[in-house]
């Protein structure tokens, strides 16, 4: 079988030919990239492949380049020895490259025609690492749809990234949130009573596209208050990018901001598939969040809209998932893939995840708050 693969930096070397090959509604379409590429978020660059057998397009593929260093890692005040460690092994730029997409959950980075051919997907990272002036250190092959098998893991040097998994909850056909609130036990439900009291006061706004770049100085503060208490910073956004979702999703975003006497506390996302939606980010005051529960206020009106709009599932994401395993949420397998090159980059990798697993994965996760 003659396998060629064509690689394009920039969305506007894009033809037509990449949509059209694309399934209806599809993630990978190029005005979905377009929002990431256009929001020109930091240390990222792009690249886009075309898969062809016999000059006949077979698959597409999309990669991002992400340039980690030091100061992606949250080390709190009491890690400083091995703050410094880590800081004094890890290369100044250490450059990742990820197959998908780094701001959003279950959207694998390839498509195949026929699903078949979807162990080519290794080809095809062969032939971008090449295409660098300097090869990636590592190599990261996400939200797969489906398990990759063992052999294929191996063949190529790659190893399934088991500790990555999402919180997500499920829709018991509640005829409205009263009806999630009476299947709590007695111990939940109070507790769920008591958030939303101390969040009442809160008041929620709507924004629009053009409300949401007016409010960008807000925005940005809020969203980073959240960023730098993350073990590990992996990607952030811009208000930018919150304003290209809403321009092309439309109606299937939302951004809700909140308001404590007139100032704005906090911020939440939604964006609404066909029957699930996501939570996405969010932005808090982490004093009010103190006095008036806003973070466990979000989780319940994510709940809310869920039950309401009558999604089967709500994505909650891989962070604080003792919190969300309170609301009812519980862990689901992410099939992520990861290879590593270089010696140094993976023994700080491995210090980092060491880290990330028992302050996240080794809390009690597996609750069931219903009766």
């Amino acid at each position: 079988m003659s396998i060629s693969y064509k690689i394009v930096n920039t969305l506007s070397e894009l033809n037509s030919d990449w949509d059209a090959f694309l399934p209806q509604h599809h993630h990978l379409l190029i005005k979905n990239l377009g929002i990431v590429e256009h929001a020109q978020l930091n240390n990222l660059q792009y690249r886009y492949v075309y898969a062809c057998k016999n000059n006949t397009l077979i698959g597409i593929a999309y990669f991002q380049l992400f340039n980690f260093n030091y100061t992606h890692i949250n080390f709190k005040q009491e890690n400083c020895l091995k703050s410094k460690f880590v800081q004094f092994i890890l290369p100044k730029n250490l450059p990742l490259l990820i197959c998908g997409n780094l701001f959003r959950i279950n959207q694998q980075g390839f498509y195949f025609a026929n699903e078949e051919n979807n162990d080519l997907i290794f080809e095809a990272i062969d032939a971008i690492k090449k295409s660098f002036p300097k090869k990636p250190c590592g190599i990261l092959l996400k939200d797969c749809i489906a398990p990759i098998t063992e052999s294929l893991l191996k063949k190529f040097k790659f190893n399934f990234f088991s500790s990555d998994v999402t919180m997500e909850f499920t829709n018991n056909n509640w005829k409205g949130f009263d009806e999630y609130l009476k299947a709590l036990t007695k111990k939940y439900r109070k507790r769920a009573v008591k958030i939303l009291d101390h969040f009442s006061p809160i008041t929620i706004r709507e924004l629009d596209a053009d409300e949401i770049i007016a409010n960008q100085k807000n925005i940005d503060l809020l969203y980073w208050n959240v960023v730098n208490k993350q073990t590990i910073k992996l990607g952030t956004i811009n208000t930018s990018y919150f304003y290209n979702l809403k321009t092309i999703l439309k109606d299937k975003f939302e951004f809700h901001a909140l308001y404590l006497d007139d100032k704005m506390v906090g911020f939440y996302t939604y964006i609404f598939y066909e029957k699930q939606m996501e939570t996405h980010y969010i932005g808090l005051d982490y004093a009010v969040n103190h006095t008036h529960n806003t973070y466990f206020g979000l989780l319940f009106l994510g709940a809310k809209k869920m039950i309401e709009k009558g999604f089967t599932t709500l994505e909650l994401g891989r962070t604080a998932k003792e919190a969300k395993a309170n609301i009812g949420a519980a862990p689901k397998q992410i099939y992520n893939y990861i290879s590593i090159k270089n010696r140094i980059a993976n023994m700080a990798l491995q210090l980092i995840l060491k880290r990330f697993n028992s302050e996240e994965n080794d809390k009690e996760i597996n609750r069931n708050p219903f009766k």
